[in-house]
């Protein structure tokens, strides 16, 4: 039997589908097209080129020769962070020696035994977040609306979590940190294109710099306390410390990057297990299993499905040229789809064998057959924070399922995992996640 050949309407690729609803909702089917017909995809309307395929996107991220994250040269005219609504972060910085020496001050707080110290006050936060949305959930049931329990994970568990777990290891006051999430949100939300988003989000950076300084200056003059400012204020490399800027615009980032990455991991972790109770059973016998979890969460549908690179020269690929200063998207999530290294790609599989589910690898290289997810990147600017958002989401879903027997998803219509609204900053994630539980 003769393959079947794609018409060109069944090729085509109309650029106005990536700032659509349907695929906010599911892009998945857009990422097949890209990776069989346009691995290389020119979307003229945006002025992006786009990269779909697995070995593709890693070949590029190891790419430093030719792709750079940078938008503005380290030594040039522009004030960093004056763009930025997080201000001056590691983000905006390429491959030169600042963002070496800014990954160097701060990378080691977040793997080894520095993480280790804070799993206590993990757990911790964890335990008395569920603690309060199950006295909400009994509230509700005192007024009659139901006899089970019943909780928005995203509402009241979720959203609150990761901005309580950074806010205690920044050894902030415990009575600020609804304060923090109102922030938190804030700055998701002026990642987007939106004016007004940015303009909400330059001045949420703004209160929230205002609140840092007295903390910064107080551990500056007496660095005694064991908590992440008090790290990083006095965290030296080659002989140098990072300045009031460096350090507040750190803490935007780890705020915001950090919360909302975490918060949909968790969300989007439920979401999949509660489509397959044969593996929720499975996680519930083996609390461990948790770790595959979210490694094939990461994979099959992460918070996270681009990162933007821009070249250095031109590139030719696929019998086109990619110009010099060209913006590249590197599409995760297409990519850790990718039939050529995943059976079965489209589907949720905690026990998967050719996903690499250890300690993740910087280079996306095969361990016995196992490809590693895309989802933290790979390379020089793979995500400094990785160690300590799994550990998070593992501990927090741990915790979830002890305290919540028999859990259901509320309703049968529930919308599940979208992108945020297009002009709006974030990652996907489900915005609600009404649950049920005996």
């Amino acid at each position: 039997m003769s393959e079947t050949v794609a018409s060109e309407e069944e090729r085509l690729i109309i650029p106005t589908i990536f700032d659509s609803d349907e695929y906010r909702k599911d892009p998945f089917p857009t990422y097949k097209k890209l990776r069989d017909y346009h691995p290389l995809y020119h979307d003229r309307f945006h002025g992006n080129w786009m990269l779909s395929r697995y070995e593709d996107v890693r070949a590029a991220f190891l790419d430093n020769e030719n792709y750079n994250r940078a938008v503005y040269e380290e030594d040039g005219p522009y004030e960093f962070g004056s763009e930025n609504v997080f201000g001056p972060t590691i983000l905006e910085l390429g491959n030169g020696e600042k963002h070496r020496w800014s990954r160097g001050v701060v990378a080691g707080q977040f793997i080894g035994k520095n993480l280790e110290s804070f799993i206590p006050t993990i757990e911790r936060i964890a335990a008395e977040t569920i603690d309060l949305f199950s006295r909400r959930a009994a509230e509700d049931i005192a007024k009659g609306f139901i006899e089970t329990g019943e909780v928005d994970l995203v509402e009241q568990f979720t959203i609150q979590y990761p901005i309580r777990v950074i806010s205690g290891m920044l050894g902030l006051p415990r009575e600020d940190e609804d304060q923090f999430v109102e922030w938190y949100q804030l700055l998701i939300e002026g990642l987007g294109i939106g004016e007004e988003f940015h303009r909400r989000g330059v001045q949420a950076r703004e209160e929230l710099n205002a609140y840092l300084d007295p903390f910064i200056q107080e551990r500056r003059a007496n660095p005694v306390g064991d908590d992440l400012i008090t790290k990083i204020v006095t965290a030296e490399l080659g002989g140098q410390r990072m300045t009031d800027a460096e350090v507040k615009g750190f803490v935007n980032l780890l705020l915001a990057a950090g919360g909302d990455t975490t918060d949909k991991a968790i969300g989007n972790m439920w979401w999949f297990v509660l489509q397959n109770p044969d593996q929720l059973a499975e996680l519930k016998r083996d609390p461990s299993l948790w770790d595959r979890a979210f490694t094939e969460m990461m994979r099959y549908d992460p918070p996270v499905h681009t990162q933007g690179r821009r070249t250095q020269r031109e590139i030719a690929m696929y019998d086109q040229v990619i110009p010099n200063r060209g913006n590249v998207i590197f599409q995760l999530g297409a990519a850790n789809r990718d039939e050529r290294v995943f059976k079965d790609p489209d589907k949720f599989d905690i026990f998967r064998k050719d996903l690499y589910c250890g300690k993740e690898m910087r280079v996306g290289y095969y361990a016995n057959g196992e490809a590693s997810h895309l989802g933290f990147g790979i390379g020089k600017h793979f995500c400094m924070g990785y160690a300590m958002a799994r550990q998070e989401s593992v501990i927090a879903c741990q915790l979830l399922a002890e305290a919540m027997p028999n859990v259901r998803l509320k309703r049968d219509d529930a919308q599940g995992i979208i992108a945020p609204v297009f002009g709006s900053g974030g990652f996907r994630g489900p915005t609600k996640l009404e649950l049920q539980f005996d």
